[in-house]
């Protein structure tokens, strides 16, 4: 059973209410803020608390006190406040300082006590897994900024800046990829604004129909549908960081209520006649370039000179090698803590095609390349990630952008070029079957062949002209039962 700690000087109610909640919860009484103290070391579920702990006296507002005492500690505890007063400014502050609820005394029956308990504690169980999915996240996502190049070095200073500050929009620029949205989670993390929340918002998944309602908010009746109020992510960021990703994809007449909301810290939800206050710092981010976007006259020059205040630029990837490894090695260890391999680190051979690849996905890819990379090396049964456990593109080394150059190599002695025509074939297939796990019906598709049956037909034709080969191709020999030669 969960348990409530129900903190109240009028002992009456105090044992009237215990005696009801008992029937589903374990009670902790506490007639003094004293005794509630050393109730917070049994770690409850939630606290019933009185806003004045003294009714003689009117000034005494000890449970505000120690509402705020509890939210300075870091105490993830809901807390329910309760009065028999009106003490609704006060009941308004108490909600200001984490306070999940409020409860008025005598308007509220004491059986509605459970109903409003059972709600907050279901609001707070889901709070608990977003933090959760949040700590995993951080183990795949570098939670900091990794990296020793220097240009990482300066994107640290300035993200001290930016979070020290607390107050100036913050421009992210960077290729897809590069991590933005990490630079953004670590000016909130690391600023003052880290007790408040952080709203991310990626304009690129939405639709431009509902990008100004997801913004700003509506009002009942605002549009067709609009059945009710919507809080939009500027309000819900009040007192933290709000994050717009992809800046670049907003139509100038949202452009304009961006700007105006910089200018006046307020703004209108749609539909509505209220001016709205709220405090948040504004971090946006883009992959494109504004200021040729600017000129073609499909982004405001006055916001972006807004926005332009403070920019973070982003290197990409194959701009800082010696990152490489640090990042490659972080991905694998997250990995390994989560129990997804059991590979003890990257061989020195495999680090040289990581680091001479050019990563056009950036972070985003090298972390996809690992995840892939323990993969083989589990099938292959590598303690270690090798060369052959890497993706076939990564293997291949530097690409360039004409496509029809493809690194050739023909040693001395020559070669047999059928038989090299027919390893490299078999290298795809491996690789297709690889990354489909196996499943023929999938990998076919990949490869351009007619259908499973043809992709089989040609395994067995190539080895049955070159059954030298079989022994080269582990995961080909496996899924196809082939015999050793």
């Amino acid at each position: 059973m969960k348990k409530i700690l129900v903190v109240d000087d009028n002992k009456e109610f105090l044992f009237a209410l215990s005696r009801i909640l008992k029937e589903e919860f374990t009670i902790l009484s506490a007639p003094s803020i004293e005794k509630a103290r050393e109730y917070l070391s049994e770690e409850p579920s939630l606290i019933l608390l009185d806003i004045r702990m003294k009714d003689d006296d009117i000034n005494n507002y000890e449970g505000i006190d120690f509402l705020r005492e509890i939210k300075s500690k870091g105490i993830k505890i809901p807390v329910i406040m309760m009065t028999a007063y009106g003490d609704i400014d006060i009941a308004v502050e108490s909600m200001k300082l984490g306070a999940e609820d409020f409860i008025q005394k005598g308007k509220v029956d004491i059986r509605e006590y459970k109903k409003i308990i059972n709600k907050v504690l279901e609001k707070s169980i889901l709070e608990k897994k977003i933090d959760i999915l949040e700590e995993e996240l951080d183990k795949v996502e570098p939670s900091e900024i990794i990296g020793k190049s220097e240009a990482i070095l300066d994107v640290k200073r300035k993200v001290k800046m930016a979070a020290e500050d607390g107050e100036i929009p913050v421009l992210i620029l960077g290729e897809t990829g590069t991590g933005k949205d990490v630079v953004a989670k670590a000016i909130y993390k690391s600023g003052k604004r880290k007790r408040g929340p952080f709203v991310p918002l990626a304009l690129s998944t939405l639709p431009k129909s509902l990008i100004e309602s997801e913004i700003f908010g509506y009002e009942k009746g605002a549009f067709s549908g609009a059945d009710k109020r919507k809080i939009g992510h500027i309000e819900k960021a009040d007192g933290g960081v709000l994050f717009l990703d992809e800046i670049g994809d907003l139509d100038q007449e949202i452009q304009i209520k961006i700007l105006r909301f910089l200018e006046s810290k307020s703004f209108y939800r749609v539909g509505g006649t209220e001016e709205i206050k709220v405090d948040v710092q504004l971090i946006t981010a883009t992959n494109k370039n504004l200021e040729e976007i600017m000129r073609e006259g499909k982004f405001r020059e006055d916001l972006y000179y807004r926005l332009k205040k403070f920019v973070i630029s982003l290197p990409p990837l194959r701009e800082r090698k010696e990152d490489i490894p640090l990042l490659a090695n972080y991905f694998l260890e997250s990995l390994r803590k989560r129990g997804k391999t059991d590979c003890k680190g990257i061989s020195k051979e495999a680090l040289k095609y990581l680091e001479n690849y050019s990563w056009p996905g950036n972070v985003r890819e090298l972390r996809s390349c690992i995840e892939i990379a323990v993969i083989y090396a589990k099938e292959n049964n590598h303690k270690e990630i090798l060369p052959d456990d890497l993706p076939l593109d990564v293997r291949l080394g530097e690409r360039k952008v004409d496509k029809k150059e493809f690194p050739i190599f023909i040693p001395k002695e020559g070669i047999k070029i059928n038989e090299e025509l027919a390893k490299l074939e078999l290298k795809y297939i491996e690789e297709a079957l690889k990354r489909c796990n196996g499943k023929k019906t999938e990998a076919y598709k990949l490869l351009g062949y007619a259908d499973r049956f043809a992709l089989r037909r040609r395994v067995k034709k190539i080895i049955e002209t070159y059954p030298q080969l079989v022994n080269q191709f582990p995961y080909i020999k496996k899924i196809y039962k082939l015999e050793e030669k």
